[in-house]
């Protein structure tokens, strides 16, 4: 019985752990403010001193990334003349708190990503079909609920830029008018984000096939968000889905590729929200103003970055833009390219070592090398039009394998008398 209740208070604490996580990293309720993440670090700490299992240390890889982060940041303060003393904490602050959830959730991580994800697309649909059904629910919600759930702490040095006034906290009812569903994150890109990781890691590492429920769910709560970066992901992991079965039946692999090829060439022709919004990004981005797409944003990072393509330009504003920032118009300040952000905050050995420890994480987990580049490529797709790889969750990847987690061993007794050897009862030690 006590086993059993403290496995009850261990999957409390890895669902609060997961929700802390993902909101810190993805929902205007709770990443919007410095304090909401201390707060979240504080319950970490706490479950971390009060929980049992495994052993933890933190090995080689996290070190490394820790001091060159260090060097990175001694060299950008020495080259910029400046020390922006609350930027490097935050990020220290950041990379504690997705270190205590990789420590918290351990070999659990990954599963109750999927769970978590799966649970909350089940949430954001009881939201968006009634939404859809009727017209105006949506406005309702907004005004009579979400306008009462607003974070306590607020961002007043940038305005209403990053303000969501739409967030329920379980769902976002942001561009609900649009017919998208946001889910529980920022905005309806970010929710197929990562609906299609925990997609790829149901198929690759769970091993449940396509038609299990939390797959078909993922596909269709996809379909919702009407992202284009996450149509175009989906069809990235149907192909890597069908890399084995290249090598065992290739002709009709071939044949199947060429369906899915002709039926996404077909929707891209007939669906006007995938078309016209990959021609406007890349039309946006000749126009010099990076945030109007992610094309300029990837462009105008790289040009950021040419001056000190080792060390970056760092986190902090003023040391990024200049000391005359607040003068400068929100939008040509806003990136929303992920890739150009890494690489312009702290250049070019920084993002090969980040995404080389991802691919460790990944490889660590599915134990296939071609199956981690595959998710290593999906994270790069994904990232590509969104600004993640500062946030706690995706910390927390590359970090997962600098944390050394070993199973302890667990003891049972067993008192039953026909498994009694003489007067000592048989002991049987298990993982």
């Amino acid at each position: 019985m006590q086993r059993i209740a403290a496995y009850k208070n261990q999957s409390w604490i890895d669902w609060i752990a997961m929700f802390l996580l993902i909101g810190v990293t993805a929902n205007p309720f709770f990443y919007a403010s410095v304090e909401m993440l201390f707060l979240s670090t504080a319950v970490l700490l706490v479950f971390w001193l009060i929980k049992e299992g495994d052993r933890i240390k933190l090995n080689s890889y996290f070190w490394i990334y820790v001091a060159i982060l260090t060097c990175l940041q001694l060299c950008q303060s020495l080259v910029y003349h400046m020390f922006p003393l609350k930027t490097f904490l935050g990020e220290y602050l950041r990379i504690i708190f997705a270190v205590f959830a990789v420590c918290i959730l351990g070999q659990r991580f990954f599963d109750q990503f999927v769970k978590f994800v799966y649970v909350f697309a089940v949430i954001s649909l009881f939201f968006y079909i009634p939404c859809m059904l009727v017209k105006s629910l949506g406005p309702f919600l907004v005004q009579h609920v979400a306008a009462h759930m607003m974070s306590p702490f607020s961002r007043g040095d940038i305005g209403d830029f990053y303000a969501s006034h739409e967030n329920m906290i379980i769902f976002n009812l942001g561009q609900i008018d649009l017919h998208r569903n946001s889910g529980f994150y920022w905005e309806p890109g970010t929710h197929g984000g990562f609906l299609v990781m925990a997609l790829f890691i149901n198929l690759f590492y769970r091993k449940e096939k396509w038609t299990s429920r939390f797959n078909l769910l993922f596909l269709f709560t996809i379909a919702t968000t009407l992202s284009t970066t996450t149509y175009l992901a989906v069809f990235f992991v149907v192909l890597a889905s069908l890399k084995e079965q290249f090598i065992k039946r290739p002709l009709i692999s071939f044949s199947l590729l060429l369906i899915i090829a002709g039926g996404a060439f077909l929707l891209y022709n007939k669906l006007d929200f995938l078309n016209k919004k990959i021609d406007q990004q890349i039309e946006k981005s000749n126009n010099g103003v990076a945030g109007e797409s992610r094309f300029g944003s990837l462009l105008a990072d790289i040009q950021m970055v040419s001056e000190h393509p080792l060390i970056g330009t760092g986190r902090n504003m003023e040391m990024k833009f200049g000391k005359n920032v607040a003068n400068i118009p929100l939008r040509l300040l806003h990136r929303n390219n992920g890739i150009g952000v890494l690489l312009s905050t702290y250049g070019i050995l920084f993002i090969f070592y980040f995404f080389y420890l991802n691919w460790r994480t990944f490889y660590k987990i599915l134990g296939n090398r071609i199956n981690a580049t595959l998710l290593l490529i999906l994270l790069l797709i994904l990232g590509f039009s969104e600004d993640y790889f500062f946030r706690a969750f995706f910390i927390a990847l590359p970090l997962y394998c600098g944390v050394t987690i070993t199973p302890v061993p667990r003891i049972v007794v067993w008192r039953s008398k026909k498994l009694r050897l003489g007067k000592t009862p048989l002991m049987y030690e298990y993982d």
